[in-house]
């Protein structure tokens, strides 16, 4: 898990290192996860409440209407379980992901639309959910770019769908998030 971590971060300070190289945005954002529909072997003890999402973008728009991003995400309690109500059973997880960007531009307003795939990775202390899987996303949002000097505003609405985990399907989920950023 650890390993993991480390090299998002190496991704990210990596891509940020090239910003020289296009025009782009740099971006801290909060906002909410719900996992929407489960479709995980029909389990019926996991609870599935919204719960917070923190984490930054970065991204780099190599035509004024085009670019990509790097997202990592992390959930204080992505969910727990009801199997073990006297156990810490609770279980974070880390979202990473690429994705392409299509921007709409009209002035400091931006419209988008984003999609990508990346990576969801659980972990608890009690509780082994499942290993990292594959996941995709989806979405878009407005960006209010450069309203005092280079900082702005972005708002995002997004959909999560993990992988097929162990033959018994995957995981909806649900993200709403805030953001302030930094253009260059």
């Amino acid at each position: 898990m650890k390993r993991m971590i480390v090299a998002s971060l190496f991704v990210v300070c990596i891509a940020a290192g090239q910003a020289k190289a296009a025009d782009g945005q740099f971006s801290l954002f909060a906002g909410y996860l719900d996992p929407g529909e489960l479709t995980f072997g029909n389990v019926r003890t996991f609870d599935f409440r919204g719960t917070g999402v923190y984490g930054m973008r970065v991204e780099f728009d190599f035509l004024k209407f085009l670019g990509v991003e790097q997202n990592l995400a992390f959930s204080p309690r992505l969910f727990d379980s009801a199997l073990f109500p006297d156990a810490a059973t609770e279980v974070r997880g880390l979202l990473y992901s690429s994705n392409l960007v299509v921007n709409l531009p009209v002035g400091r307003f931006v419209p988008y639309v984003t999609g990508g795939v990346g990576l969801m990775t659980p972990w608890g202390t009690d509780l082994n959910v499942f290993d990292t899987t594959f996941a995709g996303n989806y979405g878009g949002g407005i960006k209010l770019n450069r309203l005092a000097g280079p900082v702005g505003l972005r708002f995002d609405v997004r959909g999560w769908r993990t992988a097929d985990i162990d033959n018994q399907g995957g995981i909806n989920i649900f993200e709403a998030t805030g953001a302030v950023t930094f253009t260059w």
